[in-house]
């Protein structure tokens, strides 16, 4: 965000200069924005709005607006029905069932905790924190191994130390999990096989 702020800044001197702002500089502003909004605030809007709604058994979509005149607003675009409603045992339109993640490393040894942030662990170290950090994977405004704690205490608390003087950020859905452990994989060529188990 501050890197996107002083670029605002610059902007604003330009005009205020009476000088010209070229399409190439608000095409990068744009840019800029997306990146933030892709790397920061939809993965942190994504984590506080999970457990409100993972009991929920329909899909539905929300349309979230912003602008600097009207601020942010935020409308539910398909509204459920009693209708909709998928009733237990129905046998039909079930959400999906919770898991946890299992790991089976090169030496056949494997990680499945019931914890499964400790599954995650388990693969950054495997893996080597340096490596992951290396790999750019931005969770909750930062680095998913980072050697920065947290300001605020709520994420603090689920950062996790790998190695000494490095966290991992593990304030996400197991889903978000088992997607980071795929891209860890994939980018570093672990061989590892990635299941998800049931409960």
């Amino acid at each position: 965000m501050e890197s996107l702020q002083k670029t605002y800044e610059a902007i604003d001197m330009l005009k205020s200069l009476g000088l010209p702002v070229s399409n190439e500089q608000l095409i990068a502003v744009s840019k800029m924005e997306r990146e933030y909004l892709q790397g920061e605030v939809i993965p942190l809007i994504k984590a506080e709005m999970e457990p409100l709604v993972e009991t929920m058994r329909n899909k539905f979509q929300l349309e979230v607006t912003y602008s600097l005149e009207d601020g942010l607003d935020i409308q539910l675009v398909e509204r459920r029905t009693v209708q909709d409603v998928t009733m237990p045992n129905s046998g039909q339109g079930k959400r999906q069932k919770k898991f946890i993640i299992r790991v089976t490393f090169p030496d056949n040894h494997v990680s499945c905790n019931k914890m499964v942030w400790k599954t995650l662990l388990d693969v950054v170290r495997y893996a080597g924190p340096e490596k992951v950090r290396n790999l750019n994977m931005y969770i909750m405004g930062g680095n998913l191994v980072s050697p920065d704690l947290h300001e605020n205490e709520r994420y603090r608390v689920g950062q996790k130390e790998v190695s000494p003087g490095l966290y991992v950020c593990t304030y996400s859905s197991t889903e978000t999990k088992y997607a980071q452990i795929m891209q860890i994989n994939r980018s570093l060529n672990l061989g590892l096989k990635i299941e998800k188990v049931l409960l």
